[in-house]
């Protein structure tokens, strides 16, 4: 019945909008006689206005064409002009490889348009990978699964959909590295409990930065930053809408509409999202028998339930002399968890422990050019959240989903608590931030660009069933200001790129606190600084070799929830160092065009020397604590490879990674562990995923696509390598996990259908990640998507 009332609802929101026409396009590289690629190149369609830009690649797509027959003229400064005809279909892909020939005496102006934002990105001297999504989004992983196929990232969870999530980038992991909607800070949206839960089919793009994060961020990050673009608004009315079911009782409905009045400059974008997963997975424990004696059974987990559903809506106005856009964004997310097992997976099960996050805000955004030479852009939030913790049960539970008798919370037999005391409390944070960044357009090859960054938290909460003294109560203050100043230079040839930077880093933090026996309040402060600096260059060697090198010695302020804790299973540390670190990247890129295939391979040399470390020290109850490792080293490097073939039908994506991140402390309380690896973080993995696809088995306009993916993480340690003897370490086993699917795509009454099924995991293979905690097996998923 749940799934016939939502199929039923997406089938409302599908047909309830009118539609758009049947678009085509046309794509291809272009060459020379050599068959090296030619960028700068002007493709154009005959009497329809619309064209493109050959890319440092020689690559050229002109979308949005109606069905019909078009001359395509192919022009460029020492190239003789050429005319094909085309014939575009209904909801067609044409890809025509051009090659040219030189004309010496032909000397006419060419019209330049500019590139994408993924193709400028990956051509800057930035440490960035762009991805798109425009097929990811038809299938049925979430965004750390997406995220996870991307060399030089890990993407660990504490279980099924919902739980806790850890991102780690060349090691660094957590909020070493920072996450951004639209280049604003993920908190200040509807998923700003966990870049997981943020729906693909939201998101346009992907943008990994490795390292060494642009100042326009305005951040402290230490590890790299990820900035997930959505989708412009187009002129009209526009939307998309998706639904996905499957195993484990999961249900994922994205929604999404845009207009835009292009007389007025008027826009609205409003989108929503609701996620609910029982994840009643099968898991391996131990129970005890009717002797008292364990044994190992395999069980479905009983109490893992997730909810959470989200909205938010952008208007404002775009495309005037006064603003290139003034916007306002209003925002609300609610997300429920069940409560299942303490952090390692250890000991008896909870069976009513319970968590509930709400987060609301607001943002504001300002955007304008004055003259040719100075842009403006503004930003400014507010988020405040909700966060509370219910352990209130009389009673003790097994594996099986038992009331074994009542639980004595370690005290009496009438005290509840399932985890130790009883305990209902509530967190509460007011976040704030802006940031101006302004640019100044120096020339045609240099440019400056400065940022100013504030941001500011409060924290205080209450504990509801706590005596006359409250710790929870206390307040924490933490005001943390990044600036920064870039310089950036451009070769006239386009093939040097150098961009010079640095920072500043200020954080103020301020406590205060109640004293135990009710007769007043004691108060802590504490300020620091740092500056920061770094450098990109990025060189063209050819057209087909390219290389980049970047550094950057960055410093990170200690997060909220590292100080103060989180109110539910870390304690907090007001002492935590800010973390500081030398990062280095060394980047060689070689791509081939050809008429029958094309060859992308990458490589990148990596080297974090970090001090002061933040590191998660897990505890079986309700005690975890970050402390500073002193000395840390990342070391390691990246491979991967991009090949389409047999008419673009073909893709084949395999990449590799090795890291040795370990501790490289000789004092203080990590000096024993000095050479070891830092626990409970993969060290070496792999990814593949090939594509097929079968154009017009139905009609002209369907398309089939039966893809593949895996992934290779080798066994790790859970703890410190040489903590203990060797055949008594707790480790994650090495795991080969393979996904299997097939999507379908047609036209039907003027909107874009897609059916994905897809099997994850087909082979069943037993997965553990974070800390040890056992993922879902096998599942079964299909996913619909409607776009128009």
């Amino acid at each position: 019945m749940r799934i016939s009332i939502h199929l039923v609802l997406f089938a409302l929101i599908s047909t309830s909008v009118s539609a758009q026409t049947k678009f085509g396009s046309v794509a291809g590289v272009i060459t020379d006689a050599q068959g090296e690629p030619i960028p700068g190149i002007t493709a154009m369609l005959d009497g329809t206005g619309k064209g493109a830009i050959a890319d440092g690649n020689g690559k050229y797509e002109i979308e949005g064409i109606k069905p019909g027959s078009y001359q395509l003229l192919i022009s460029g400064v020492g190239y003789a002009k050429q005319s094909h005809s085309v014939i575009i279909k209904s909801g067609q892909r044409l890809k025509l490889i051009i090659q040219l020939i030189e004309d010496t005496q032909q000397l006419n102006e060419v019209i330049v348009r500019g590139q994408s934002e993924a193709q400028q990105l990956e051509m800057t001297a930035k440490a960035v990978k762009a991805i798109e999504t425009i097929e990811v989004k038809l299938k049925t992983a979430d965004l750390g699964e997406v995220i996870a196929r991307v060399e030089g990232v890990s993407v660990q969870r504490a279980g099924g959909l919902g739980s806790n999530t850890r991102f780690s980038l060349n090691g660094l992991t957590g909020d070493q590295v920072r996450f951004f909607l639209d280049g604003i800070p993920l908190e200040y949206s509807p998923y700003s409990f966990g870049m997981a839960n943020v729906p693909v089919n939201s998101i346009e793009r992907l943008e990994i930065y490795k390292g060494v994060v642009p100042i326009e961020f305005g951040a402290d990050a230490l590890g790299g930053a990820v900035n997930l673009v959505t989708p412009d608004v187009p002129e009209g009315v526009s939307g998309a809408a998706s639904y996905q079911v499957g195993s484990f009782g999961t249900h994922r409905l994205t929604t999404n509409l845009k207009y835009l009045d292009p007389s007025s400059g008027w826009f609205v974008d409003a989108g929503g999202f609701y996620d609910y997963a029982d994840n009643n997975y099968k898991v391996d424990v131990e129970v005890p028998n009717e002797l008292g004696q364990l044994r190992e059974v395999t069980v479905p987990r009983f109490h893992d339930t997730y909810r959470a559903y989200g909205i938010n809506v952008a208007s404002g106005i775009r495309s005037k002399k006064w603003a290139d856009e003034l916007s306002m964004n209003v925002f609300f997310a609610d997300y429920e968890k069940d409560i299942q097992h303490n952090q390692v997976m250890s000991g008896i099960p909870f069976g009513e422990v319970k968590s509930f996050n709400t987060s609301k805000g607001i943002n504001l955004v300002y955007r304008n050019k004055f003259g040719d030479n100075i842009a403006i852009e503004s930003l400014s939030g507010f988020n405040t959240t909700e966060r509370v913790f219910l352990d209130t049960s009389r009673y003790v539970y097994n594996w099986l989903g038992d009331r074994l008798r009542e639980s004595d919370g370690g005290f009496t037999v009438t005290q509840p608590g399932e985890i130790g005391q009883a305990s209902h409390q509530f967190a509460w944070d007011d976040n704030y931030f802006a940031r101006l960044n302004t640019s100044y357009q120096i020339s045609g090859h240099h440019s400056l660009k400065l940022t100013l960054a504030p941001s500011y938290t409060l924290r205080t909460g209450d504990e509801l069933l706590a005596g006359i003294f409250d710790p929870l109560t206390d307040e924490g203050r933490l005001l943390t200001v990044v600036n920064g100043l870039e310089y950036t230079f451009n070769s006239s040839d386009n093939k040097l790129q150098n961009i010079l930077f640095g920072k500043r880093y200020d954080q103020r933090l301020k406590t205060k606190r109640a004293i135990s026996d009710g007769t007043g309040f004691t108060t802590n402060e504490r300020s620091v600084n740092y500056y920061g600096y770094g450098n990109g260059i990025r060189y063209e060697f050819t057209g087909r070799i390219s290389s980049k090198l970047t550094y950057e010695y960055a410093a990170r302020m200690p997060r909220p929830d590292e100080v103060f804790g989180d109110g539910r299973f870390v304690v907090e540390n007001i002492d935590l160092r800010p973390e500081r670190s030398h990062n280095v990247n060394l980047e060689l890129e070689y791509a081939r065009f050809a008429n029958q295939s094309d060859w992308n391979l990458q490589s990148n040399f990596f080297l974090r020397n970090i001090e002061d470390l933040i590191l998660l020290i897990p505890a079986t109850e309700r005690r975890g604590i970050y402390l500073n490792v002193p000395d840390v080293q990342s070391l390691g490097f990246e491979l991967s490879g991009k090949w389409e073939g047999f008419g673009n039908r073909l893709t084949i994506d395999l990449n590799t990674t090795y890291q040795r991140f370990y501790n490289n402390s000789r004092e203080g309380p990590f000096e024993p562990f000095f050479g070891d690896r830092i626990p409970n973080q993969p060290y070496y993995f792999a990814n593949g995923a090939a594509n097929y696809a079968f154009q017009g088995l139905i009609r002209e306009s369907d398309k089939l696509s039966v893809f593949w993916s895996g992934r290779y993480v080798h066994q790790f340690f859970r703890g410190w390598e040489s903590a203990g003897t060797r055949e008594f370490k707790l480790e994650i086993p090495q795991q080969f996990v393979n996904n299997l699917g097939a999507t379908y795509e047609l036209m039907w009454k003027k909107f874009r259908y897609s059916l994905t099924a897809e099997i994850q995991n087909i082979t069943n293979t037993k997965v553990f990640d974070f800390l040890g905690v056992q993922r879902p097996g096998r599942a079964f998923y299909i996913k619909l998507t409607s776009q128009f």
